[in-house]
């Protein structure tokens, strides 16, 4: 072993595999003369040491691309059953959604709303747009009672790219406070939009557009909710064969 003059410690050492001599290898380092390893050897122990290494390398990285995307899914609140969910419109939907579109579903139960918006989403998910799902009983529910959890639940779901609420007005006639909040949610999505932020949304619901606003609140509220989601999203009817746009109901 030697010490050259820059400082650093080098010398030959021996392949562990075959015994060859292998030389030490230099780096520049900001004008300086650094220690980088030794040359590999090509023997067949040593391109084997390599292959395995490689391999665990890439398997280190998928899992944490794994771990990384089941965060993802996690901080979107899919339910476990949807998140791997297919739908043969899924991707026409993602674009259309990428593009600031928002999409109202609505069909019968079992023509599948739920499983579209959530393959849709997943796609958006993983082209690195955020994304949040919420099932409208459970949303309205917890604006029965308004604290400082409301609002940090509220905030998140009006910041993110994506939101996906499902469901909407099979849970009948919601308390006038939580129908105004969720109208405030719908109105702050649609008001901090911009042409590269376009925040869309989409919902499902058993009802078309026009009979949300009773079902949803008995108020002025109802009224709102349904006039912004005529204003800011397109009717998907979904009948279990094909899929068609309706701009009015």
């Amino acid at each position: 072993m030697q010490t050259t003059p820059r400082g650093f410690v080098s010398g030959p050492k021996p392949c562990p595999h075959c015994g060859r001599v292998l030389q030490p290898l230099t780096a520049d380092l900001n004008g300086r003369e650094v220690f980088a390893g030794w040359e590999p050897c090509g023997c067949d122990g040593a391109a084997a040491a390599r292959a395995e290494w490689e391999a665990e390398r890439r398997r280190a990285d998928e899992a944490a691309s794994a771990a990384s995307w089941e965060r993802k899914l996690d901080a979107s609140g899919i339910p476990p059953r949807f998140r791997d969910a297919r739908h043969p419109w899924a991707r026409r939907l993602a674009e259309r959604i990428a593009a600031g579109d928002g999409l109202y579903l609505h069909g019968g139960n079992g023509t599948g709303k739920t499983t579209l918006a959530c393959a849709a989403a997943l796609i958006c998910l993983r082209n690195g747009m955020s994304v949040r799902f919420a099932v409208a009983t459970k949303l309205l529910d917890e604006l029965r009672e308004f604290g400082e959890a409301q609002r940090e639940l509220l905030a998140a779901l009006a910041r993110c790219d994506l939101l996906v609420v499902d469901d909407l007005g099979k849970e009948g006639a919601a308390t006038p406070r939580a129908a105004e909040k969720l109208f405030d949610l719908f109105n702050d999505r649609y008001n901090s939009q911009t042409l590269v932020h376009p925040r869309p949304f989409v919902v499902t619901s058993n009802f078309p557009r026009n009979e949300v606003a009773v079902r949803v609140s008995d108020g002025g509220s109802g009224v709102a909710i349904a006039s912004r989601l005529r204003e800011t999203t397109e009717a998907v009817l979904m009948d279990g064969d094909d899929w068609r746009i309706h701009g009015k109901n």
